[in-house]
């Protein structure tokens, strides 16, 4: 439910307790009895609308997060090309994918698939 909506259908159901409350003290049978489905029509007001927020906060959330990652190394780096272990195709940084924290590698040629290593430097 939108903010709005929100916020229109809880003045409703204040206003529906107020005057509820007005029929309820104005005393007779059928005041009471209108005060009272007042009353209980804004009650039920308040349980959907809370019943609302909560299947929205339940709903799972798409979030987006880049990192800025500086990394400092002992020694010298250098680039090296990504070949394909089956097909031996130049790879590029389009055919990574990190899957639960592991750096995958997919071959647009051959179509094979394997986890890309990190070779010890010593």
């Amino acid at each position: 439910m939108n903010r709005i909506a929100h916020a229109m259908v809880l003045s409703l159901a204040v206003f529906l307790v107020l005057l509820g409350g007005v029929f309820i003290i104005a005393s007779g049978a059928e005041n009471i009895l209108v005060g009272s489905i007042f009353i209980g029509t804004a009650a039920l007001l308040f349980y959907l609308t809370y019943r609302s927020d909560k299947i929205n906060a339940a709903r799972p959330r798409l979030v987006n997060q880049t990192f800025n990652v500086r990394m400092d190394v002992s020694g010298d780096l250098e680039q090296k090309q990504l070949t394909c272990r089956s097909c031996g195709a130049p790879l590029t940084d389009n055919n990574l994918q990190v899957v639960r924290g592991g750096i995958i590698v997919k071959c647009p040629y051959c179509s094979s698939t394997h986890a890309l290593e990190e070779m010890p430097k010593w």
